[in-house]
């Protein structure tokens, strides 16, 4: 049986601590392998910032390339209509019936995963591994984590510590709108990309 993480999202762009998430994860967890999953068409992300899926794929390849246990998924991107992670799920359980999944999100997800479309698939079909940064993982969260594997039988949710990364896709896009260089919070590959082509610099 394989340990398969998931790094679902809209890499809009993929940044280094998505890269830095995944690598504390497989370290952590001991996973045989990591799925990069450009999603399609975020259910909760109407963001007309949100650059086509092309583009968001060709920068998740390039900043995985370098890594031997990473590896870009192009599943959500392949399916039609809006792509919700309980049906991805489902799917990739049927096409590889060996692999145990481990889905990787932010520890303040956490708190609205029951608000999810079929929570119950999810934690059903999946291990959670929430990541708590250092020292921001308050109360509420262990709390959260109780409340679902009371309510959801077989949930298994874990949290994952890594050191403190304050980059997100939104600043990096504000800031390359405003003429700032970025290039500290990406991949290298992945800067020149962006800069190749001109993206984000209108937002």
């Amino acid at each position: 049986m394989s340990k398969v993480g998931i790094m679902g999202g809209t890499f809009n762009p993929i940044h280094l601590a998505h890269t830095e998430m995944a690598k504390v994860c497989l370290r952590q967890q001991d996973l045989d392998k990591i799925l990069f999953m450009p999603s399609k068409n975020p259910p909760h992300k109407k963001d007309k910032s949100i650059l086509p899926e092309n583009e968001r794929a060709v920068m998740v390849k390039l900043a995985v390339s370098e890594y031997d246990k990473f590896v870009f998924s192009d599943f959500e991107l392949q399916r039609k209509g809006t792509t919700y992670t309980a049906d991805t799920l489902r799917l990739l359980q049927e096409e590889n019936p060996d692999d145990n999944y481990y889905f990787i999100m932010g520890a303040d997800s956490l708190l609205y995963l029951d608000k999810w479309y079929r929570p119950q698939e999810i934690l059903k079909r999946a291990v959670i591994l929430a990541i708590g940064r250092d020292g921001s993982t308050p109360d509420e969260l262990k709390e959260k984590r109780k409340e679902l594997i009371k309510q959801y039988d077989k949930a298994d949710i874990r949290f994952v510590h890594m050191r403190q990364m304050d980059i997100s896709s939104s600043m990096i896009r504000e800031g390359i709108a405003h003429g700032e260089n970025m290039e500290k919070y990406l991949d290298k590959e992945v800067w020149n990309y962006i800069n190749a082509n001109g993206l984000y610099d209108a937002i």
